[in-house]
């Protein structure tokens, strides 16, 4: 089992959309951001990364680079997903919580879930996004940006024997069951 943790942040802007786990947000600011800044997503992203001991998004999809400009964070999410099965690792679940005093979350978080989860090809009883207000204190508190953090749990396909996974079909009396 390896546990990777992830953190990002994002200075609210005028002009921008507000995207949040792969959902379009209705409110009068966006998170300012080389791609579409989704916070969410960058720290679910960077916690799996770090549970692969595989870097951070900023090694892989650097915001210097135009090919990331206004790109979707879910389609970097996908390709997050796909280098972690290059690597042989499975998703055992993800825990998010976002953090900002407006606007209210709860009604898009069952669709954040299911973004995150379709993106990952995993289930959705595997992906928890959860929201919070800092009840006025600090920069998210006072509407100045919105942070996120994730925490990931990962197995990796060397964790599984043979012996674990082995059962006792009952058809053939050649098979024996793990002790």
């Amino acid at each position: 089992m390896r546990i990777g943790m992830g953190y990002d942040v994002h200075r609210l802007a005028e002009g921008r959309e507000l995207i949040l786990g792969g959902v379009r947000i209705p409110w009068e600011k966006g998170l300012l951001g080389h791609s579409d800044a989704d916070v969410v997503v960058h720290a679910i992203m960077d916690a799996l990364l770090g549970a692969a001991a595989l870097g951070d998004i900023g090694k892989h999809f650097p915001d210097t680079d135009p090919a990331y400009a206004g790109i979707s964070s879910i389609e970097l999410l996908k390709r997050v997903g796909r280098l972690l099965e290059e690597h042989f690792y499975f998703i055992g679940n993800i825990d998010a919580t976002i953090i900002a005093q407006r606007p209210k979350l709860a009604p898009y978080r069952e669709e954040m879930v299911r973004n995150v989860a379709a993106a990952l090809e995993i289930s959705e009883n595997q992906v928890s996004i959860k929201a919070t207000t800092e009840e006025g204190l600090g920069f998210t508190g006072r509407g100045e940006g919105i942070a996120a953090q994730a925490v990931a749990l990962l197995n990796q396909a060397a964790d599984y024997a043979y012996a674990d996974v082995r059962r006792d079909c009952g058809s053939c009396g050649g098979c024996q069951s793990p002790e």
